[in-house]
């Protein structure tokens, strides 16, 4: 990684609230100048007088009669975008252990993925745009309010959360296509936690979808990126890291 990229990823740093460094310590299949540019292909996000603004505001206010409820709770433990948290999330829907130790290829891809989608992929739009944030418009708290000093710097739109949930589910379901629809559903969910929290506007959700299938195309043009979904696939499939039936997650959405 160039002086360059160092940079550029200090200046969005706060695109999403992540253990950042531990990521750092995985070699990109891109730089950030190789990602498709955002802000040249997405609209630009409702304004105040627009009609689909108050599609976003009844989005919101759905999500936020939800607080304290268990999906609520869920949407606080989508937030955590540490590697940690995802493999505790995505590896009982992938149906395999994930993990540093039984399936390390598979935990390094979690944390490039994040690089690629969660920053790469949506930096352009985020300072181009800089959109308030729900909870900033409406003074109300989010599903992790230690997260909110940093997420008021930051640009709303498009949501880097979901960019990263939809490629994560869509990469994984490459490596595990027989899990695909509970991979679909769970990466769906996962961008729409963003909504219910209070940290996203339905519409940096949605654009948030399409920088993440937009991402997963680029990145299946990249040798890089072939050579290590065919370890994550070999990993995710061998029989000894495979969950049993009982292990696979009962979805409450």
């Amino acid at each position: 990684m160039n002086l360059n990229e160092n940079r550029y990823l200090l200046f969005f740093l706060p695109l999403i609230v992540v253990k950042y460094s531990s990521a750092d310590t995985v070699q990109p299949f891109h730089s950030s100048e190789e990602s498709v540019n955002s802000q040249f292909y997405l609209p630009p996000p409702p304004g105040n007088d627009d009609p689909a603004f108050r599609y976003d505001k009844d989005a919101y206010f759905r999500g936020y009669a939800m607080k304290n409820s268990p999906r609520w709770k869920q949407a606080a433990m989508d937030a955590d975008v540490s590697v940690e948290n995802i493999a505790k999330i995505f590896s009982p829907v992938v149906g395999a252990k994930i993990n540093p130790k039984d399936t390390p290829e598979t935990w390094n891809m979690l944390q490039n993925l994040l690089k690629m989608g969660g920053y790469y992929a949506t930096a352009s739009a985020k300072k181009y745009y800089m959109r308030t944030r729900p909870f900033v418009l409406f003074n109300h708290s989010t599903c992790r309010p230690e997260d909110e000093n940093t997420l008021r710097k930051d640009g709303s739109y498009p949501s880097g959360h979901t960019a990263y949930g939809t490629l994560l589910a869509l990469v994984l379901s490459q490596a595990r296509p027989e899990r695909a629809q509970e991979l679909a559903r769970r990466g769906w969910e996962f961008g729409q936690s963003r909504v219910i929290c209070g940290a996203h506007w339905q519409s940096d959700v949605d654009a948030g979808r399409y920088v993440g299938a937009v991402e997963f195309a680029r990145l299946q043009t990249i040798p890089a990126f072939q050579k290590s979904l065919a370890k994550v696939r070999e990993e995710l499939n061998d029989k000894n890291n495979l969950l049993s039936k009982e292990d696979h997650p009962k979805l409450n959405y």
